[in-house]
């Protein structure tokens, strides 16, 4: 994964923190093809089951519907640039 850093690390601290067992995924069009190599990691250093959502991914306002439904504890969803709070918002 040379092209994007997706802290992983941040993402698997995050499911050891709320004790996920089923996580999905979303990542922007530019990040899909590295779907697989994220899941595998993900899974192998924490034991979840994880979704990948193939839908839309155009921002923070974009949430994938009947993550419930599916049993998803957490959603984590990637994009190509920083959202936090120094950045302004």
């Amino acid at each position: 994964m040379t092209l994007y850093n997706p802290e992983l690390d941040k993402a698997i601290k995050k499911i050891k923190e709320t004790n996920a067992k089923t996580v999905c995924i979303q990542l922007p069009d530019g990040m899909k093809p590295y779907a697989q190599e994220i899941e595998e990691r993900i899974s192998s250093q924490t034991g979840v089951r994880v979704l990948i959502w193939l839908g839309s991914n155009f921002g923070v306002c974009d949430i994938p519907l009947g993550l419930q439904r599916m049993g998803v504890d957490l959603l984590i969803s990637w994009g190509h640039n920083r959202f936090n709070k120094k950045d302004g918002w």
